[in-house]
This record gives structure tokens, sequence and C-alpha cells, in this order.
């Protein structure tokens, strides 16, 4: 914990250092910035101006002419080699270099006396007016002093022009004017810009990181706090760990127990309208039977040897509602000791139960015994999963109302293992809920009450106490439920 709080507080002072380390320089690199952009750009205007400066001495060294404007005037010849002069100093640095001078002190209009563009249709014509926008070039002629003008602010432009002054032996003001670019150190420039916004991002950033910092400090203390307490906390569950582990035992138990219980309340209800089922026809057929013997001997036509057939009819009739009565409370008397017996034992004591009410719903069955093994088993518990599996096959086909309904039973072997498949034409699970069916108190029945407890014991009584597996998948058709028992409880 001491290395852990060290650590945590050696992080914050790093990232504090950082960040008032960047603050500083983030400071003193914005002036020294703009030191360096200035002084870029004095470099570039005074190297301009040393080229202006050199032009100037030639144009007035080039004619005794007292004033520029006359000279160039009366001799053409003088004007065409000047220009091709001015266009040597061309260059990917300067773009373009002419001379003006104003015709009238008064005017506001300027005149073009040399233009060093190289294509024609680009230069001004000699003696062309134009009015600038700018007020820098009526300073030049006033003051006499070399002026600089910007396309933008003085950090970012690309371009500036270079006003410089040629004064005439008479006195007069012409203009030099240059296009030069200012890309060569434009990059640098650039760079220094980027380098500032980068420095600026970093203060907010680190100081985000020093929030963060403290945050994590904060909540790595709540952390330890809740680790001593979850410690203490512990050690007091170790003394009564053994008690504890035997309440939740007896708890879980008890609702396993209740579960089971409300599984088997749930079964009943059906049970009892399977019983309903099971017992119509032997009713109505000793009800007829007695009802045709009693209108025999309202009648006088008493026949000893009918009247024997026909009382043992009503006896066969009535065995065989005793047997039902045997087969149900069978069913609901739990298995404490495995049985010896095959799957298609199994089958015809459940079909015994609930055939009745799928021939009375006209749902037909389809049979394929490919088994024939004899298993140790929990008969009674078996079953009630597979009379389950068929009442939910039942359950859906009715509330689909499927035209043409079936449910098929297949045993086999496979792998070492005997299995047992119920499949019905209903349509299928949803793949909505096909992971969760086997969840205690989930159900899909809308229009019945479900209780949400017959998938889930079933699959507990088939891994829990039979050894085996219950698996649920969509075929063609519908939904299959698969029983795999496995090879170690077969017995020859």
């Amino acid at each position: 914990m001491f290395n852990k709080m060290t650590f945590s507080r050696f992080l914050t002072f790093v990232t504090v250092l950082l960040l008032a380390a960047t603050l500083l320089f983030y400071l003193f690199f914005s002036h020294t910035k703009n030191e360096i952009a200035t002084s870029f750009e004095r470099t570039g205007v005074e190297e301009v101006e040393e080229i202006s400066q050199n032009i100037s001495r030639y144009i007035l060294s080039s004619n005794d002419s007292i004033n520029l404007y006359t000279a160039l005037r009366e001799n053409p010849k003088l004007r065409e080699g000047l220009e091709r002069f001015l266009t040597t100093f061309k260059t990917q640095k300067i773009q373009n270099i002419f001379i003006i001078d104003k015709p009238d002190t008064d005017s506001i209009l300027f005149r073009v006396l040399l233009d060093g563009g190289q294509e024609k249709s680009d230069k001004f014509q000699f003696e062309e007016l134009f009015e600038p926008e700018d007020t820098l070039w009526e300073d030049v002629i006033r003051f006499r002093e070399a002026k600089v003008i910007y396309q933008k602010d003085r950090v970012d432009a690309l371009w500036a022009t270079l006003l410089y002054p040629i004064v005439q032996k008479d006195g007069r003001v012409a203009i030099l004017a240059l296009d030069f670019s200012k890309k060569h150190y434009q990059k640098v420039i650039s760079f220094l810009v980027g380098l500032e916004r980068f420095l600026k991002a970093m203060v907010p950033f680190l100081l985000f990181i020093f929030l963060v910092m403290l945050i994590v400090i904060r909540i790595d203390k709540e952390r330890e706090k809740e680790k001593i307490k979850a410690q203490k906390a512990l050690e007091e569950l170790n003394l009564t760990l053994e008690e504890r582990v035997v309440q939740e035992v007896e708890k879980n138990r008890q609702k396993d127990q209740q579960l089971i219980q409300q599984s088997r309340l749930a079964s009943m209800g059906e049970m009892i309208s399977m019983i309903a089922h099971q017992w119509r026809q032997p009713l109505s057929a000793i009800s007829s039977t007695v009802q045709g013997l009693h209108l025999k001997l309202t009648l006088k036509k008493f026949d000893e040897t009918l009247f024997i057939e026909k009382l043992n009819d009503v006896n066969r009739y009535a065995q065989y509602l005793s047997q039902t009565i045997d087969d149900f409370r069978q069913f609901f008397k739990p298995s404490k000791a495995k049985d010896k017996v095959s799957l298609e034992e199994v089958i015809e004591k459940v079909l015994g139960i609930i055939g009745v009410s799928l021939e009375n719903k006209k749902i037909k069955l389809i049979m394929e015994y490919n088994s024939n093994e004899y298993i140790m088993t929990y008969a009674n518990e078996l079953m009630q999963v597979l009379l389950n599996l068929i009442k939910n096959a039942e359950d859906v086909l009715l509330e689909n109302k499927i035209d043409n309904p079936w449910i098929k039973i297949a045993t086999y072997k496979n792998d070492g293992s005997v299995i047992v498949s119920i499949s019905d034409n209903g349509g299928g699970i949803s793949s909505a809920v096909i992971e969760r069916i086997f969840e205690p108190y989930f159900s899909t029945k809308n229009k019945k009450d479900g209780t949400g407890l017959g998938l889930y014991m079933s699959h507990k009584i088939i891994e829990e106490h039979c050894g085996g597996n219950l698996c649920a998948s969509n075929g063609l058709d519908g939904a299959i439920f698969t029983v795999t028992l496995p090879r170690s409880l077969l017995e020859s």
C-alpha cells in the first residue's frame, strides 16, 4: 500500500512539473516566436530594399534627363531597355516589378512608367493610369520613405509589396514597386505557429491529466478504504463461515424443494385434465351398460347370460379406472432407488397417461424405436420429464393452430449414449428465448398460466438425478428436445 501511494504521488508530482514547465515554455516561446518572425520579415524586406536601391541607381544613371517620365516618353528605346533590365530581376521570389509616378501632385491617380512583366497581355502600358487602394503609396511620395504593403497580417502573408522611392534630379519622386514572396521563410513561421498551437493545446491537456490523477488518487484512497473494510468483513465471515455455509445450503435445499413442489402442483392440474380424458370413455360405457340393463329389467326382458356379460364389461371398465389411478399415483410418487427399464417402456407408460388427450385433439403420434436398451435410472422422474416435454409440444400445436399436427418420439443409440428425441411441427422456438427456456420461472405461454418451472425441473432432473443431458434446438418443422443418457447407465 505504501509503494502504491508513493507511486501515485510521484505521478502527480511529474504531472504538475510538466504542466508548469509547459506553461512557462509556452509563454517564453510566444514572445520568442514573435521576435523570430519579425527578424525573418525584416531580413526579407532589407534584401528586397537592397535590390530596389541598386535598381534605383541604375535607372537614374541610365539617362541624363532631370525627369524620368520625360526621358522615357522621348526615348522609346530607353524605355524598352529599362523594362528588359527590370525583367531580369523577376524570380520565384520577386513576382512583379514596375515603376510609377504621379502626373500631378494634386491627382489621386498614378501612372505607369515601366513594367518588368514578360507577357504583353499582363503588362501595364506606358502612361496607363490607376488608383491604388492603399494610402501608403501617397506616403512614399510625401515622406520619401520605403513602405511595405502586406496582403494579410504580417505573420500569415505569403506575398508583400515593397514601395521604394526614386528621387529624381528635378526633385520629383517616382515609386519602384516590387511584389516579393515570403515563402522562403514562411515555412519556418508556419512551423513556429504550429508549435505554438501545440504548446497551447498541451496546457489544458496536462491540466486535464493532473485533474485525472487527482481523481485517480481520490478513487484509490476510497478503494483502499473499501479494501480494508472488505478485509475486516472477510475476517468476520471466516469466523462464521461454517455456520453461513450450512444456512445457505439449507436455503438452497428449501428453494429446490419449493420449486419441485410448485412443479408437481402445476403438473397435477394437467394430470387432472388427462384423467378426465382417460375416464370419459369407460365412464360413458359403464353408464350406457347400466341404462341398458335397467331398461331390460323394466321391460321384463331379463337374460341371465347377457346380464353376466354386461356386468363383466362393467367390472373391466372399473379395473381400467383403478389402473389409471394407480398409474397416476405412481407418477407422483418419487423414486427412491433406480429401476431397470428400457426407454420404450417409460415412453409407453407416459403415452398411457397422455395418449388419449393427444388422440382427442387429433394430434398424430409418430413412434420410432431404435434403442431397445435397458438402463438403470429413476423411472418416475424420467416419466415426469417426458410427459412435460410431450405436453409442451401439445400446447404449442394447439396455441399455434397447426394444420395436421404431429409429435414424433424417437429412441436411438449414438456414441455410447441412448437418446430420446421429442419433436413437433409447431414452428420452433424463437431465437430470442431459446437460450433462456431452462431458466426458472421463464415461460412463453401467453394464453395459459405457465409457471416457468416445467422445463427448469426437467433439465434439473435429467442432469442432476439421471446424469444425462437435456437440450433444445430447432428443426425444419419445429422444436426438438433431446434427452441423452450416458453409456455408464446402461445395463445389458
